[in-house]
């Protein structure tokens, strides 16, 4: 186990912490007006005193479900005009629906903010989860049955997919107790705003906090479960080294759109990293950022381990092995509404997959569109003269992006490539890469 450090609760360990996670130049600070939250504009403003500190960013989302919620970003903003701190507030107006509000709304928040962030050129967004947030995560992943990676919490760095770009979320204040964010508040002499949410116990997380004096008395300290979480990072930190060293020799990415690995290597592994190896893989090539469950997985793997040949859907992604080969991509029934998508000559990124870019200079018909190629595009290609890669599976032919018109099929560019349309894969081409780790955090 590593030494514990010093909190975070003065400007040079604030900066210190930031320095030795991830240093930048430039941060933005998740900011709700919450008291936790407010911890950060505190220190944020300390920092402003320090030579050489980083310039930071405030951004407060108003997700329009609550008629305070505009007073309560406009607080925010007030407080770091006074402060000398810059701020933005970023407003909803699309409908979270009616079942799932939280999730919802936690994925619209990271969404506007990794958005304005990639515009602003802000590598890294800074929140305010704290250790009392790490053990609530802990125990609603143990009562869900998640194994190793889901136990291991959320991460104190942690690279955020966007359409936009990859953005780190830095989490400085995982292993401070909340306690000592109320006292920074305090010695600051800000205000907060309490959300009510938080006292409602339809919410998960509402229960579990609402439980945590009855849990501290069995054991189940937020300190315990967070010296918890860190010994399972060391544990996954380790499977991590060995699935990178595995991938890195025995897989790799088909231009077709799938990933191969050699079967008799796979099959030489432990059942942990062979799972571990498949979840990596299925969370890059499926509609979601996150991997089926371990014991899904599992179950796959047993298949591929008793049949010599065969076929599994699993997670959006479809799984072929043979004699040589495990394969994995996209299943076509998992192909995302938006993969119909129209090309204007801008570039755009299709189905999670694909980034597809008109060449400049090159006039776009109107009325074109990029939809997956299917059994009907690909009998045309066919017919029209193009030779299909030997080797490949149908299955994977048939979720390849293609240019379509009224009439049908105009052209599959990753089959016969041409200098009009360039089609690259956007996800990584190294499904193994650090960002996968807590991966559920957010």
């Amino acid at each position: 186990m590593r030494p514990e450090a010093k909190p975070p609760t003065t400007a040079s360990r604030f900066l210190a912490a930031l320095k030795q996670l991830s240093p930048h130049r430039r941060y933005a600070l998740a900011v709700s007006g919450g008291r936790d939250s407010m911890a950060l504009v505190a220190l944020a403003a300390a920092c402003l005193k320090k030579a050489n500190a980083p310039d930071f960013h405030v951004v407060s989302v108003d997700h329009g479900l609550r008629k305070d919620a505009r007073r309560e970003v406009r607080f925010v903003a007030d407080t770091c005009k006074q402060l000398g701190l810059q701020h933005k507030i970023l407003r909803n107006t699309a409908s979270l629906g009616d079942s799932g509000i939280q999730q919802s709304a936690r994925d619209l928040r990271y969404r506007l903010m990794a958005n304005w962030c990639q515009a602003q050129k802000i590598p890294a967004l800074i929140v305010a989860h704290h250790r009392h947030d790490q053990a609530e995560t802990v125990l609603m992943r143990l009562a869900r049955g998640s194994g190793i990676d889901g136990l291991s919490g959320m991460a104190a760095v942690q690279s955020l997919e966007t359409e936009a770009g990859p953005l780190e979320i830095i989490r400085p204040f995982l292993d401070t107790d909340p306690a000592l964010l109320a006292r920074i508040v305090a010695r600051a002499k800000l205000s907060w705003i309490d959300d009510p949410s938080n006292e409602d116990v339809q919410f998960e997380r509402v229960r579990l906090r609402k439980a945590a004096d009855m849990l501290s008395e069995l054991g189940l300290t937020p300190a315990a479960l967070s010296r918890a979480a860190a010994a399972m990072r060391e544990t996954r930190d380790h499977l991590e080294a060995q699935a990178t060293t595995w991938l890195t020799a025995h897989a790799g990415y088909h231009f077709c759109g799938f990933y191969r690995l050699d079967k008799t290597a796979f099959m030489d592994q432990s059942m942990v990293l062979q799972v571990r190896i498949l979840r990596h893989i299925m969370s890059r090539m499926g509609p979601v950022r996150f991997a089926p469950a371990e014991h899904s997985v599992g179950y796959l793997v047993a298949a591929i381990a008793a049949q010599p040949h065969g076929a599994q859907t699993l997670g959006g992604c479809i799984v072929r092995w043979r004699s040589g080969d495990v394969m994995v991509g996209r299943e076509a029934a998992a192909v995302t509404a938006q993969a119909r998508m129209p090309l204007s000559g801008k570039p755009v990124i299709w189905d999670r997959r694909f980034s597809i870019k008109i060449a400049s200079g090159k006039k776009v018909k109107s009325g074109l569109f990029a939809a997956s190629l299917g059994a009907a595009g690909l009998r045309q290609i066919k017919q029209a003269g193009v030779q299909l890669p030997k080797g490949v599976p149908t299955c994977y032919l048939y979720v390849l992006p293609a240019i379509f018109d009224a009439h049908g099929v105009r052209d599959c560019p990753i089959l016969s490539p041409q200098n009009r349309v360039k089609m690259t894969p956007w996800q990584p081409k190294r499904p193994y890469l650090r960002d996968m780790q807590a991966m559920a955090g957010w």
